[in-house]
């Protein structure tokens, strides 16, 4: 049972790194920031594949995971404002996630919590406003897939959990990762198919 377990977290976190790396790759001639944000996503679950001994690995781990969970949204999202040409929104988006990532840590758990959902609804928000004004489906689904893990199931920092977490681990943690997986291909055929529209129009 236990290896059934482990195997599958491993496919699961094998999934999210080979797509969020391949967007990453595919994105960075155009959108630098959602490449940005894929890399740490597949970064993260590349270093997922490993079990360490050593805590102050696991804890970096755990807070990568974390960061690419929080910023990976917010880079792509950021791309989707920037074509729109809402820079002021986009950069305020990008400020303020930024400031939650350094303020984290003077946050108490649940405040965590709190404050990732609200991000999280924040860049949903955004890209999906955008994504409805472009008529951009998979820009919409990407965004979503994206977003879920801050909606659903927010994860603490160096392994704290706050009372208004649910848990992460077993199936949860399984169909999250696989919807991020999606989310990260359809992110970027939506950024791609923003900009083909774009120079279309011109």
């Amino acid at each position: 049972m236990d290896f059934i377990k482990e195997f599958t977290t491993a496919m699961t976190f094998m999934i999210l790194s080979v797509s969020s790396l391949h967007a990453a790759y595919q994105l960075f001639k155009d959108h630098r920031a959602s490449s940005m944000g894929f890399l740490l996503i597949g970064c993260s679950s590349v270093l997922s594949f490993f079990s360490p001994s050593n805590q102050m690995i696991m804890s970096l781990q755990n807070d990568l995971e974390w960061a690419g969970e929080s910023l990976g949204p917010v880079l792509s999202t950021f791309d989707f404002l920037w074509l729109s040409d809402d820079h002021i929104t986009a950069r305020i988006l990008l400020i303020g996630s930024t400031f939650f990532v350094i303020l984290s840590d003077w946050l108490s758990p649940d405040g965590l919590v709190i404050m990732s959902r609200c991000l999280a609804f924040s860049t949903l928000s955004c890209s999906l406003t955008v994504c409805a004004f472009a008529e951009n489906a998979a820009g919409a689904v990407g965004s979503v897939a994206l977003s879920l893990p801050l909606l659903v199931s927010p994860r603490g920092r160096s392994g704290s959990l706050g009372s208004l977490m649910l848990p992460t681990e077993g199936l949860l943690s399984w169909i999250l990762k696989v919807i991020m997986a999606l989310g990260c291909w359809t992110t970027r055929k939506g950024l791609n198919k923003y900009l083909l529209d774009l120079k279309g129009w011109d």
